[in-house]
């Protein structure tokens, strides 16, 4: 894509959430409390970064963000997980995660790969895959077979063995990072996966962590709507409403109603489901600070 096309199309606002004009209202709130929110940890600005741009944050506000964290991301970029986050934000900023003031982040995800497993748990297992799809690198085939014999009864726990407890955060994030390989939605391992997922529901169709319809959680509730977006189903109105009716007065999301929790580390996730968006970011312009 032409540098100054994929300036446009960073700076043009996300793509509208199934569902209309709430969910737009609610992140438009959303995204302008995360503006407002500087100086946190590297994880959280490149979680911050990603969000930024799902909401339609174009260069003038990704750009500084970026160079905040390359500053600090080569001390923090140690796991697989962590480098994939890294990846992620360049990618949503435009810059290439390849060279990013002289380090090569994809080479750390592929240097944390061994049996087709990147890292230790779930969560850098799909961020590491989301970051190479981002990129336009090819997921490797075992990462994907792993995936196929650490699934359980139902989906997937974030410690990866099939005797462990499912949690319907990871389950959704794999979603999303199998999607993003190239896992066709209509796949067996997929549609198990979320029919476990869609059935941990709550009553106001908010999700829990350990889903058995717990009390709803804002990362749970935002990651599940993603990774059905992923999958290319409409995302139940009910659990877009359950996951807005966390929002605070002043823009951001609460972990629980009755715990706000970290409202960044909720933020985060929410913001990219309100937009209607999945992840891998599809940003390609060049950032500042890169």
């Amino acid at each position: 894509m032409p540098a100054a096309a994929a300036l446009l199309a960073l700076a043009a606002p996300a793509a509208a959430a199934p569902g209309g004009s709430a969910d737009r209202q609610a992140a438009a709130r959303a995204a302008a409390w995360l503006r407002t929110v500087s100086g946190v940890a590297p994880g959280q600005q490149a979680d911050a970064i990603v969000a930024l741009a799902a909401a339609g944050a174009g260069r003038p506000v990704l750009g500084p963000r970026l160079s905040r964290l390359v500053a600090l991301a080569p001390a923090y970029a140690s796991t697989a997980g962590a480098a994939g986050k890294v990846a992620l934000a360049a990618e949503a900023a435009g810059a290439d995660p390849r060279r990013l003031r002289g380090v090569d982040y994809l080479a750390r995800i592929r240097g944390a790969y061994a049996a087709g497993r990147y890292g230790a748990t779930g969560f850098d297992q799909a961020l590491a895959m989301l970051a190479l799809a981002g990129a336009g690198e090819r997921v490797p085939a075992a990462a994907v077979a792993a995936l196929r014999s650490d699934r359980g009864a139902g989906g997937w726990g974030n410690d990866l063995t099939p005797s462990g407890r499912d949690d319907v955060s990871t389950t959704a994030i794999l979603i999303e990072a199998l999607r993003a390989a190239g896992v066709r939605a209509r796949d067996p391992m997929l549609r198990a996966a979320a029919a476990w997922m869609t059935a941990q529901a709550n009553g106001q169709g908010g999700y829990a962590f350990f889903g058995a319809r717990g009390v709803t959680e804002a990362n749970s509730t935002a990651l599940a709507i993603r990774a059905l977006r992923a999958l290319g189903r409409t995302p139940p109105p009910a659990s877009r409403a359950a996951l807005r009716g966390l929002q605070l007065p002043d823009g951001s999301i609460a972990f629980t109603a009755a715990s706000p929790g970290s409202p960044l580390i909720a933020t985060v996730d929410a913001l990219v489901a309100l937009s209607g968006t999945t992840l891998p970011p599809r940003t390609g312009a060049a950032a500042p600070g890169a």
